[in-house]
């Protein structure tokens, strides 16, 4: 039994080893085309060729299946992409709310999100008493900001 699992694992590290080499062989082409072109390769073009080189380098890509599996969830009519959710719930049944999360909150301290949020505000205010028409749009934008501010301030924890 572990001979097979051994086996499978191989196999599974040489179908790997296949698609890195696969993309390489995939990135190269493209970048002939590229020397090729009557303009030369532009920089968008060197700096995506230096990202799938880095992409390949790290050996990620699609696993073989991976890619198969996540178009059957996205044509999955319960599926609802997490960007799209309506609330938490939906979010958590994507599958996808940590990374959602992490990505909100990458670097960032409710401390510091209510600190943005109250100067935000502040500077709503400043500009609506500077306008000259009292428009109300910058009073509305600083209630909302304080409104945040509020959200962020009962998020920290002493």
């Amino acid at each position: 039994m572990s001979s097979s699992v051994k086996t499978s694992k191989g196999d599974k590290s040489a179908e790997k080893d296949a698609l890195i080499e696969k993309m390489k062989a995939t990135k190269e082409e493209w970048d002939a085309e590229a020397a090729a072109s009557p303009d030369g390769p532009d920089e968008t073009d060197a700096l995506l060729s230096q990202a799938i080189s880095m992409a390949i380098d790290q050996g990620k890509g699609w696993a073989p299946g991976e890619r198969e599996k996540y178009l059957e969830t996205l044509l999955d009519d319960d599926f609802i992409p997490p960007l799209f959710a309506a609330n938490q719930d939906e979010l958590e049944r994507s599958g996808l709310a940590d990374a959602f999360t992490t990505l909100h909150d990458e670097g960032e301290t409710p401390a510091r999100n209510m600190l943005e949020s109250r100067k935000k505000g502040n500077e709503s205010v400043a500009l609506g008493r500077k306008n000259v028409a009292k428009n109300l749009t910058y009073y509305r934008d600083a209630v909302n900001h304080y409104y945040e501010a509020y959200h962020w301030a009962n998020r920290i924890t002493p």
